[in-house]
């Protein structure tokens, strides 16, 4: 899996491809953990998942994990560009609850 990060204001935008999963997520989850340390005013995290083209249950627990982080200091978690397929694990999983769906990174910031 290959992905970047980028703060912007008070947003860290990550931008995944290829799979998310047992394999990649611990490094993923290391790397999002000293950003969310280092960065105490991020409040909000935007998945661009338009690369992404698997993600499994560790992918999911890294994910929500930082939503936990995000839901202390008042913030939302977004993804967007999900294709069918990461729509249909999100929402099978119950994302849908706890984030919004988004058709691009613009979109998210007239939202916040």
């Amino acid at each position: 899996m290959q992905y970047t990060c980028e703060l912007k204001g008070q947003a860290l935008i990550v931008t995944l491809r290829g799979e998310l999963d047992l394999h990649t997520s611990p490094e993923f989850k290391e790397k999002l953990s000293k950003l969310f340390a280092a960065n105490l005013d991020i409040t909000n995290l935007i998945m661009d998942v338009k690369g992404l083209s698997f993600i499994d249950s560790s992918g999911l627990g890294v994910i929500l994990g930082r939503y936990r982080e995000l839901e202390e200091r008042g913030g939302r978690l977004f993804f967007v560009q999900a294709n069918p397929q990461i729509m249909r694990i999100l929402q099978m999983s119950g994302f849908q609850k706890i984030s919004e769906f988004a058709s691009s990174t613009s979109d998210v910031f007239e939202r916040i």
